[in-house]
């Protein structure tokens, strides 16, 4: 992966990271692939629609994310990172603070990357 695709695709995710917390399901909506798949810690599963309305619902409350150990590579027209998250969120009212490993994928298409998937795994404390 080149470094400017790196950082196109780390710029990305801030945003979406940022996104998530400000509950600007715009941005949202313009970053991911229709077919977006979400797996969460819990192994729960999103598509883009339904992902959506939960914010929009405020069926998740992010109020953090915060990434590290991060690691990426390009294979074609496809970037997957994985790394570590720490995520504060309030979902079905409740407060949760998740430590988790994660892999996220992102296909470019028409010039542009879009967020495909999502999968994490929470870490035992």
């Amino acid at each position: 992966m080149t470094d400017a695709a790196v950082a196109e695709v780390l710029q990305l995710e801030e945003r979406r990271f940022a996104a998530m917390v400000a509950k600007d399901t715009a941005t949202l909506a313009e970053l991911f692939a229709e077919e977006m798949s979400y797996t969460h810690s819990n192994a729960a599963v999103d598509t883009k629609a339904s992902f959506l309305a939960a914010i929009e619902q405020r069926r998740f409350d992010y109020r953090t994310v915060t990434c590290s150990d991060r690691s990426s590579v390009v294979v074609g027209d496809t970037a997957r990172l994985t790394g570590r998250a720490e995520i504060d969120v309030v979902a079905g009212g409740r407060e949760v603070h998740l430590n988790a490993r994660f892999t996220v994928v992102y296909a470019r298409r028409d010039g542009r990357w879009q967020f495909l998937c999502w999968q994490s795994t929470s870490i035992p404390a």
